[in-house]
């Protein structure tokens, strides 16, 4: 069984996505052809570490097993997920004494407490803390997913430039070659503590980033 785990690439606030037939049956054409417009970060997408800074490695240094594979599931739970800052200790409790595999999905239900169109998904999203992305650190996975803005900085986007620096899981993980895949969804629907990721970016050399269609196969 497949699971998408990959939000439907659509006009959002958010984004500017651009959406065109440049070749229709309307208008005479033997063909229809669509054209799209839109940024290598918006939607589901993986991060390479160049995204940071031009120190950093690009696409070209991964090979698809770095981000595609086994991966555990940590399951944070609290009464309520708005603005909560996720710990270590949470994370710890969420692996159970497990040996963890080398692909992490974070997973916290925030798509479906609240709707990623709208602007609380973004405003009043739980966050990790520094801590909680050393615990991942020392972990050393190759790849972690989330589905839910991971760093606190990301709701001031909405409001300002934010730099690398105030993103921390870019500073402390993807600097580290840990790779993240960003504002995935529907991780309830994996009903168990593994599953096989699938994570597929389009094969543009020497990218910073690419969305992705992301699934689990279970």
């Amino acid at each position: 069984m497949y699971i998408d785990l990959s939000l439907p690439i659509q006009p959002h606030w958010r984004y500017a996505f651009q959406h065109n037939l440049v070749s229709s049956f309307e208008k005479g054409d033997q063909w229809q052809i669509s054209e799209f417009k839109m940024k290598s970060h918006w939607f589901s997408h993986i991060d390479f570490p160049r995204h940071t800074g031009l120190a950093f490695p690009d696409s070209e240094s991964f090979p698809l097993d770095h981000y595609n594979g086994m991966a555990s599931v940590l399951m944070i739970t609290s009464p309520t997920m708005v603005n909560h800052a996720i710990t270590a200790e949470e994370l710890e409790k969420a692996k159970k004494g497990r040996s963890l595999e080398k692909i992490l999905l974070i997973r916290s239900d925030w798509g479906v407490m609240t709707s990623w169109e709208t602007h609380e998904f973004w405003s009043m999203a739980p966050y990790l803390t520094d801590e909680a992305i050393e615990w991942i650190a020392a972990q050393n996975p190759k790849t972690v997913a989330f589905d839910f803005p991971q760093d606190y900085s990301i709701r001031l986007l909405q409001d300002r430039k934010v730099s690398p620096e105030e993103q921390k899981t870019h500073i402390i993980l993807l600097r580290q070659n840990i790779l993240l895949v960003e504002y995935l969804a529907n991780f309830n629907a994996i009903k168990q503590e593994t599953c096989e990721f699938i994570c597929l970016p389009l094969r543009i050399p020497h990218i910073d980033g690419c969305p992705v269609r992301a699934v689990a196969k279970i």
